[in-house]
C-alpha cells in the first residue's frame, strides 16, 4: 500500500478539457441566437435614443451616466445609423460574452465536468441578465466588465503574477466608467478581499499601482461631476423620492428571484452558500462575502433587483461549481440544464421582445403574469421595456409637420421643448431624417437640461405636451399645430401628444427657466 501524499492539495484551477470550453460556447451561442431571434422587434428604446444624442455630443460626463455608454452607442451610431439591429450588435455580443466567462469560472472553481456547463446554462436561462442586457444600454457591458473582474482576483487570490493588478484597476475603472453602480461593486469585492484570506494579495506594490491606475481612469469623470455639483447624486435622490415604485425587502426578493428565473435560484443561492461557507472555497470567500455586501445594499438601499444582474453571473459561476461537486453524476445536471433551457425559452417573451405584438399580449393574457411597476406612473398594455419601443419616429413626424407649417423666415428661429429625454431624443435622432436641422430640440431633463436652449433658437417654440399645455407665462401666442392620435401601446404619458406653436416671447429666449429643470 502506498504512502499517502503529505503535499497539500492544489488550489482549484481550470478544467482544460472540451467540455470546460465547449458547454459554455454553446450557452453563449444560444444567448446570441436569443436575441437575434428577435429581429429588431419593436423598435427603437426611448433610452437607445438618448444614448445616441449623448454620442454625438461626446463629453466626459453627464448628469445620468459615465461616458462609457455614449462612445459606444457613438460607435454604433455611426455604423448602423438607426438600425434597431445593428444597434443591439455589440449588446448582444457582450451578453454571449458574459455567459462564457460564466461557465469559465465554474471550470476554474471546480475540477468536475459538469460545472461549466451548468452555469453557462443557468447564466443563459437568467432572464434579468439577457433582458436588461437586449439594449444598447450599459447593462450589457457592466456584467461582463464584472465577470472579468472577478477571474483576475480569483486568479490573483491563487498566487498567479501580481502585475494583473493593473488589469484589475483598468477593469474597475472602466466598469464604474460604464455604470456608477459598478463603483458599489468593486467596493464590495475590495472589501470581500479585505477581510478574507485573500487579502495576502495586496503585499504587494501591483495591488497600489492597480488602485492608482483605476483611480486615474475615473478622475476626468469625477472632476466633471464635481465642477457640476454631482448632478448624478441629485438625480438619485429624486428618483428614490419621487420616480422609482417603493419597495420593501420582501419585495425585493420576491422580484429578484422572479425576474432571475426561478429555476435559476438554486444555482446562484446555491453559488453564494458554496462561497460564504465550502471549505474548499475559502480562497475565493471574498466573491460571497463581496456579492453579499452588494446585494445587501442594493436590499436596503432602495435599489431595483434588476441592479444585481451585474454579479450574477459570478454567483451562478460559483453556483455550477457547488452543484457539480454536490452530485456528480453527468445525467441529473444534463436534466436540470435540459428543463433550464425550457423554463427560459418558455418565459423569454416577458424579458426580450421576441414575440410579435399581437402575439405577446395573447401570450401576457394567458399568463396572467405582469412585470413589476419599475416608476410610479400608470402603465398602459405594455410593460415599460416594451411600450418605450413604440411611437417615438411617429411623434417625430408629428413635430416635422408643425415645423413646415411654419412661415421660412420661423423656422431660421424655431426650437422645439420636450418634457423629457425621450421625446426630445426621439426629434434629435429621426429628426434630420425628416428634414428638420440637428440641434433643435432642448429640456429640462436630465442632460438636456446642460445643452440648454440651442443658439439663435427659441421663438417661436414647438411644444410637446398634451391638450393642457399652457405657454402663456412665456409667450404672447399659443396655436395648436399637430395633435397625435392615440397609441395604445405607448406609454399612457407619451400617448396623444399635442404639438404647439408658440410666439412672441414676453422675455429674451436666453436661458430655460429654472423650473424646468428636472434630474430623475
Amino acid at each position: 500500500m502506498s504512502a499517502p501524499d503529505p503535499s497539500p492539495p492544489r488550489a482549484p484551477g481550470p478544467v482544460e478539457d472540451a467540455a470546460a470550453r465547449l458547454g459554455p460556447a454553446a450557452a453563449a451561442l444560444a444567448t446570441f441566437a436569443l436575441h437575434l431571434a428577435c429581429l429588431g422587434r419593436y423598435g427603437i428604446f426611448r433610452d437607445e435614443l438618448y444614448f445616441l444624442v449623448c454620442g454625438e455630443r461626446l463629453a466626459v460626463g453627464y448628469v445620468d451616466q459615465p461616458p462609457g455608454i455614449a462612445l459606444v452607442a457613438r460607435l454604433a451610431g455611426a455604423l448602423f445609423g438607426t438600425s434597431v439591429v445593428g444597434l443591439r450588435l455589440l449588446p448582444w455580443l457582450a451578453t454571449s460574452a458574459t455567459v462564457y466567462l460564466t461557465g469559465r469560472l465554474a471550470a476554474r472553481l471546480s475540477p468536475r465536468r459538469a460545472a461549466p456547463t451548468l452555469a453557462a446554462v443557468g447564466a443563459f436561462a437568467c432572464l434579468v441578465l439577457v433582458g436588461t442586457s437586449h439594449f444598447l444600454s450599459m447593462n450589457a457591458f457592466d456584467p461582463l466588465l464584472v465577470i472579468a473582474l472577478a477571474h483576475l482576483l480569483v486568479r490573483l487570490s491563487e498566487g498567479d503574477d501580481p502585475r494583473l493588478w493593473v488589469a484589475v484597476g483598468g477593469l474597475a475603472g472602466l466598469a464604474v466608467l460604464f455604470k456608477y453602480t459598478s463603483g458599489a461593486i468593486v467596493v464590495a469585492l475590495l472589501l470581500g478581499v479585505i477581510l478574507t484570506p485573500a487579502r495576502r494579495s495586496l503585499a504587494t506594490g501591483w495591488a497600489a499601482v492597480g488602485a492608482a491606475f483605476a483611480l486615474l481612469t475615473v478622475l476626468p469623470n469625477f472632476a466633471w461631476q464635481a465642477s457640476h455639483g454631482f448632478p448624478f447624486l441629485e438625480l438619485v435622490r429624486n428618483g428614490v423620492r419621487y420616480k422609482n415604485a417603493p419597495t420593501t425587502l420582501l419585495r425585493f426578493l420576491a422580484e429578484l428571484l422572479f425576474e432571475a428565473n426561478p429555476g435559476d435560484a438554486p444555482i446562484w443561492l446555491g453559488g453564494l452558500a458554496f462561497l460564504l461557507f465550502a471549505a474548499r472555497a475559502r480562497q475565493v470567500r471574498f466573491l460571497g462575502l463581496g456579492g453579499l455586501i452588494y446585494l445587501a445594499a442594493l436590499a436596503l438601499g432602495d435599489g431595483k433587483p434588476y441592479y444585481a444582474a451585474p454579479f450574477l453571473p459570478v454567483l451562478l459561476g460559483a453556483g455550477g461549481a457547488a452543484a457539480a461537486e454536490l452530485d456528480p453524476r453527468p445525467r441529473t445536471w444534463r436534466l436540470y440544464a435540459a428543463g433550464l433551457v425550457a423554463s427560459a425559452l418558455a418565459f423569454s417573451p416577458l424579458a426580450v421582445p421576441i414575440l410579435p405584438l399581437e402575439a405577446f399580449l395573447a401570450y401576457q393574457a394567458k399568463l396572467g403574469l405582469r412585470a413589476a411597476p419599475l416608476e410610479r406612473v400608470r402603465y398602459g398594455v405594455l410593460p415599460q421595456i416594451f411600450a418605450d419601443q413604440f411611437g417615438w419616429r411617429k411623434l417625430a413626424e408629428g413635430v416635422a409637420r408643425a415645423y413646415e407649417s411654419l412661415p421660412p423666415e420661423e423656422r431660421e428661429h424655431a426650437a422645439v421643448f420636450a418634457h423629457n429625454y425621450g421625446v426630445a431624443s426621439a426629434v434629435e435622432i429621426y429628426g434630420p431624417q425628416l428634414g428638420l436641422p440637428r440641434g433643435l430640440a432642448f429640456s429640462g431633463h436630465n442632460q438636456f437640461w446642460y445643452w440648454g436652449i440651442p443658439p439663435g433658437r427659441g421663438d417661436p417654440l414647438l411644444v410637446v405636451s398634451d391638450a393642457r399645455e399652457d405657454c402663456h407665462r412665456y409667450f404672447r401666442e399659443q396655436i395648436l399645430a399637430v395633435q397625435l392620435p392615440s397609441n395604445p401601446y405607448v406609454m399612457p404619458y407619451e400617448d396623444a401628444h399635442a404639438i404647439w406653436i408658440c410666439r412672441g416671447a414676453l422675455h429674451p429666449v436666453r436661458a430655460m427657466p429654472e423650473a424646468l429643470k428636472h434630474f430623475e
